[in-house]
């Protein structure tokens, strides 16, 4: 695949100029899910003495490569360079340094010389009990303004909470058959569900539309309650089931 000539030349660049202490993949590639249209997301750990100076030399490395199209410096957990290159594929690439780095999902190695990577932990994508109330709270206090935006005959902005609801809801939903990826949220949704759970999103993305969102949003209720009454007692007592109904009600009144 393409994104493999990427990962070659652009680590090659780097590890020739002794630039790093590790290099890795992560996202769609590292876990097995990638196909042709998928990025390339690499980072590199550096030492912090030679952090800045990497920085500045990032979209050098990137077009070892291929001419860069299009590139963006933003920040997202760590410094990011975000690259299209001409023919289309993208490269994020991250820059770690040792008093930063923080091992998130799965990972492959492409250059570890002292096995730096070794002795890091992988941070769950699944939801604490705590977290899943408060994610759980989120689309009920979305829910009640969608609400309020229906009572009022805001056609618009009820249509773009109902999106919310659905980006807070699929998050919520995995965790009844991908705990382990639940922050992942839409990303990927529909390779993990099973045949019910994807015809339940399916139903529910179909109807996200002007005339049917109303439609779309108690249907995330009903999934959701189904999803609840099977939750573990842990994550079960954790959960405001009261403003959950208090929310779920008034969706149903109208």
């Amino acid at each position: 695949m393409e994104q493999y000539k990427i990962v070659e030349k652009v680590a090659e660049k780097i590890i020739s100029e002794k630039a790093c202490e590790a290099i890795y993949l992560k996202g769609e590639i590292a876990s097995k899910e990638h196909d042709e249209y998928s990025d390339v997301d690499l980072l590199v750990l550096v030492a912090f003495g030679n952090y800045d100076r990497f920085l500045d030399k990032r979209l050098e490395y990137a077009e070892a490569y291929q001419p860069v199209l299009y590139h963006n410096f933003t920040f997202k957990t760590y410094p990011l360079l975000l690259c299209v290159y001409e023919n289309g594929y993208r490269l994020n690439l991250y820059t770690a340094n040792d008093q930063n780095f923080l091992q998130t999902g799965e990972f492959l190695v492409i250059h570890d010389p002292k096995k730096l990577l070794s002795g890091y932990e992988k941070v769950s994508l699944s939801f604490s009990p705590a977290e899943i109330r408060d994610l759980l709270d989120s689309f009920s206090l979305t829910a009640k303004d969608y609400y309020v935006a229906e009572m009022r005959n805001d056609d618009i902005y009820a249509f773009s909470l109902a999106h919310t609801l659905f980006e807070i809801f699929a998050s919520l939903y995995r965790i009844g058959f991908d705990a382990e990826n639940a922050k992942r949220g839409l990303r990927n949704f529909l390779r993990k569900g099973d045949y019910e759970s994807r015809r339940t999103v399916r139903e529910i993305a179909q109807k996200l539309n002007l005339e049917k969102h109303l439609e779309a949003v108690r249907l995330m209720f009903v999934a959701l309650d189904g999803l609840l009454g099977n939750l573990p007692l842990k994550i079960v007592e954790n959960i405001n089931f009261d403003f959950y109904n208090h929310s779920k009600n008034l969706i149903m009144s109208i």
